[in-house]
């Protein structure tokens, strides 16, 4: 028998999910746009946000700064014992958040897909997500795990610091990195080594970011700004070294 999911938004991450949870999952979405032609063409039942409530398992594919208001919607919707999980990129804030606001009796836990439908186009077999328990039970925890896994995913278990720890340097960084990369107007070009094609590929995953995710990326984790300007100190440091050689 399969797993009932319900997909809070339905925006271009939704989407993606909703393409590959339901070849495990039965999948109804809820988006504040009507989109039920576009959950026809993937497969999947768009309905109102009460019939996503009604699933056991719900998803929370919002974007950040939408996070706060979605659980004051549904935290007395959500039904005892349900499950809900967010997809969020940085997870103190969205584990602070729906520890906060959502019942006690609703189990919970963090998700970070480290891939999305611009590095992971086709399949997502080999792929990393990234596990945070935050309120679940621990039979729960180890379930997810397995379906993830079915889906041919590398799974992390960690905690919320740990993962914006590691976010600060593999996510805010290269993101910081590509975008200025990005406003040189770097263009590809046919004498390319290795590495400059891997920074023109970041620069293509990057150019769909919306200024909004870049924002939030640097400055609701704690620990990007630290980061960041040790990238910057050390590039001034080097440039000025370089300099006096010359």
């Amino acid at each position: 028998m399969k797993n009932k999911i319900g997909i809070i938004g339905f925006g271009r991450f939704g989407q993606f999910m909703a393409k590959h949870l339901k070849k495990k999952a039965d999948v109804i979405v809820t988006d504040e746009i009507d989109l039920r032609t576009k959950a026809k063409e993937f497969g999947v039942i768009f309905s109102s946000l009460d019939n996503v409530l009604r699933q056991r398992i719900i998803i929370l594919a919002v974007p950040m700064e939408s996070l706060k208001e979605i659980l004051n919607k549904i935290k007395k919707k959500v039904l005892p014992g349900s499950l809900v999980l967010d997809v969020c990129s940085l997870k103190m804030f969205s584990a602070k958040l729906m520890k906060q606001i959502l019942p006690k009796d609703v189990e919970i836990i963090g998700t970070h897909p480290l891939f999305g439908p611009q590095s992971a186009p086709g399949s997502i077999a080999g792929m990393k997500i990234a596990l945070c328990d935050i309120n679940a039970k621990k039979n729960t925890m180890a379930k997810v795990k397995i379906f993830c896994e079915n889906l041919g995913l590398k799974v992390f278990t960690t905690t919320p610091e740990e993962h914006d720890r590691q976010m600060a340097v593999s996510q805010a960084l290269t993101h910081f990195i590509g975008q200025v990369a990005k406003k040189m107007n770097l263009k590809r070009v046919e004498l390319s080594t290795k590495t400059f094609d891997d920074l023109m590929n970041i620069i293509d995953i990057i150019k769909n970011d919306t200024p909004a995710l870049f924002e939030n990326m640097q400055s609701m984790n704690p620990f990007a700004k630290e980061t960041r300007e040790k990238f910057i100190s050390e590039s001034i440091k080097l440039n000025k070294k370089l300099r006096r050689g010359n």
